[in-house]
């Protein structure tokens, strides 16, 4: 099949570092590898397309959105779906697709639009309410809503990324049958447990450490804030040397929040180690004993969640539905209570003191990514979703 993937939303710079970033990527390359020919249609394809591994020959088509400030959040995502539609249109006319695979993006109706005129099969993918995510940027919200809603509403199948998400959809008068949840997944060659991380030790000085890692970006609703007093309960409980790992973030952020943990005298103990090249990203996790879900959103599925584990790596992540299904506690990692600093400092400490324990964790999370998590499944699931909606 000739597959258009749509991406409209400028937040995600297709050959960047955030997790969405990879969850586009990957996407199109494991369609590519069952055999399509997959266009990408975007608004930002920044990054590096060379460090984005396997992506070097990924099809893209980049819509230039407006950038003018005056005319407000709202209506620069109104002008892009116009802009995209038009592009939209012209790419069809050229290369006539026989599928749509969109990523949901705020007010971006082209997709919608694309499929009804020219009868194509389209798929949904909603891994968030941006109506909700964004709302302190939105200003027109009842328009943005009833947009979002529409959007949803038309897609003969709609992928979320977990359960409670599925429901949300299905109670916008989606059929729940319509729905289909298919986590986040992982590229299972890239992140493996070969991969030596003694060298990433070595460089930050954290060869006797017991290192607890996290990579991704420094969003506060990534809780990060929270391991600031997880490590003081370790330093005060008499821990073993530890050090949290933390791999991701730049430019003011980044600084922001090194200045605060030397603020309160834990530099030493939480190192801010700064965004990486994606090729460099396995070679840290392997560097980790352990990694850590600080916290995450109630319906999210976290891509690092899965990295980790494909490394072998053993994961603590917070009590949310997503995370009980990826993650049995006491097998592949630990499962805490949300914002609870006092169960995350305890289980580490555990974590610490058995390492037999912790080595069966690890093989025990290899085995799960190499079971529920490839991205190849999830491709064969998009195929057979296709031609369910032909």
């Amino acid at each position: 099949m000739k597959i258009c993937y749509l991406c409209a939303d400028p937040g995600i710079p297709i050959f960047g570092r955030k997790g969405c970033s990879t969850h586009v990527r990957e996407t199109c390359s494991v369609l590519t590898e069952l055999g399509n020919e997959v266009r990408l249609l975007c608004s930002n394809p920044a990054g590096d397309r060379d460090g984005a591994e396997g992506c070097g020959t990924l099809d893209t088509v980049a819509v230039e959105p407006p950038r003018s400030r005056k005319l407000g959040f709202d209506l620069r995502h109104v002008v892009l779906d116009y802009r995209f539609g038009k592009a939209l249109e012209r790419l069809i006319e050229e290369w006539r697709p026989d599928a749509i695979y969109e990523r949901y993006s705020l007010y971006s109706r082209a997709g919608l639009h694309a499929a009804r005129r020219h009868n194509l099969p389209r798929l949904l993918e909603v891994n968030a309410f941006l109506t909700r995510e964004q709302q302190d940027r939105i200003r027109l919200a009842p328009l943005a809503r009833m947009v979002e809603r529409g959007i949803i509403r038309s897609a003969p199948r709609v992928i979320v990324v977990s359960e409670p998400l599925r429901k949300e959809v299905a109670s916008l008068g989606v059929p729940i049958n319509a729905v289909v949840r298919m986590p986040m997944a992982v590229n299972l060659e890239k992140f493996n447990p070969t991969i030596d991380g003694a060298e990433v030790r070595r460089r930050h000085g954290l060869e006797d450490r017991f290192v607890i890692g996290y990579v991704g970006t420094l969003a506060g609703w990534h809780g990060l804030k929270l391991l600031e007093e997880v490590a003081e309960k370790l330093r005060d409980g008499g821990a073993a040397p530890f050090a949290f790992m933390i791999v991701g973030g730049e430019g003011h952020k980044l600084d922001e929040n090194r200045e605060r943990v030397r603020g309160r005298g834990l530099g030493d103990l939480i190192r801010f180690i700064g965004s990486v090249p994606y090729e460099d990203v396995p070679r840290h996790i392997r560097a980790m004993d352990a990694a850590v879900v600080p916290d995450t959103t109630y319906w999210s599925s976290p891509a690092k969640l899965f990295e980790y584990q494909a490394s072998g790596v053993p994961v603590l992540a917070p009590s949310y539905p997503a995370i009980h299904d990826a993650l049995d506690h006491g097998r592949e990692g630990f499962i805490f209570k949300p914002l609870d600093t006092g169960e995350m400092a305890r289980l580490i400490m555990q974590m610490m003191g058995d390492r037999e324990k912790l080595k069966a964790m690890s093989e025990a999370a290899r085995r799960r990514a190499e079971r529920d998590h490839s991205w190849r499944y999830n491709g064969e699931r998009i195929m057979e979703l296709f031609k369910e909606i032909r």
